[in-house]
């Protein structure tokens, strides 16, 4: 128990250690975003909060890749399939942190073979299940994936692909949206934020980044367990 104990504490020393490490990388090359944009800076919150925020993270999107996403993937994997063509399983790039490139994972809730635009309400590309898994939140089950790897963090600004990503272009502090992890939920995607214009999209995305907190983590969270339609 005692040495089963030692390696327990040693492991989190370990971590706390890395994740001390990343936070303070990641605060330089924030600064050296700042002024290379000409963004205003934001006043972060203690660098031991923001560990503690990752830590969250990886608690809770190991938990659900080891428990939910396997259970998803085979019974909704297998509706998916006897229902459409294609994979079951979609996969994009988008911008994360800094505006760097990554691939996000969703269920497939639409048609192959479609136009590849911005989704709407009421989209007639979505399949039957689709709709649902939409509706639900289901089809953002693989993203935990992308919160365990660290390229999203549960809530922060909606990663979005290039072609979307342009859209803000004519908008100052546009690139703002990459001064933190991109979220699986966050506070314009809990107002409609498919149907927000560039403008109140960011607006949201901006008072997130600049006055986020555990309690208004919490908040959204709840908010987005309401089942409301929030997804992309």
């Amino acid at each position: 128990m005692k040495i089963l104990l030692f390696f327990i504490v040693i492991f989190i020393a370990i971590f706390f250690y890395k994740e001390l490490k990343t936070a303070y990388y990641i605060s330089r090359q924030r600064q050296i975003f700042i002024s290379e944009n000409q963004l205003q800076t934001p006043k972060m919150p203690p660098i031991l909060w923001r560990i503690l925020k990752r830590s969250g993270d990886i608690v809770i999107s190991l938990a659900v890749c080891i428990t939910v996403l396997p259970v998803l993937y085979v019974f909704l994997g297998a509706i998916i399939k006897l229902t459409s063509k294609g994979p079951i399983v979609f996969k994009q790039k988008r911008r994360g942190l800094f505006g760097k490139e990554f691939v996000c994972y969703k269920f497939r809730s639409m048609y192959i073979g479609v136009a590849d635009r911005k989704a709407t309400i009421n989209d007639e590309r979505v399949t039957p299940i689709g709709k649902l898994i939409r509706k639900t939140h289901l089809d953002e089950f693989p993203q935990f994936y992308n919160v365990l790897t660290g390229d999203m963090s549960l809530v922060g600004p909606r990663p979005l692909p290039d072609d979307q990503v342009k859209l803000f272009a004519h908008l100052p502090q546009k690139k703002a949206r990459f001064l933190i992890r991109p979220g699986i939920t966050g506070l314009a995607q809990i107002h409609s934020g498919r149907e927000l214009p560039p403008e109140e999209y960011l607006a949201y995305d901006l008072e997130y980044i600049f006055h986020h907190s555990l309690f208004e983590d919490v908040r959204l969270i709840m908010q987005t367990l309401k089942f409301s339609d929030i997804s992309y």
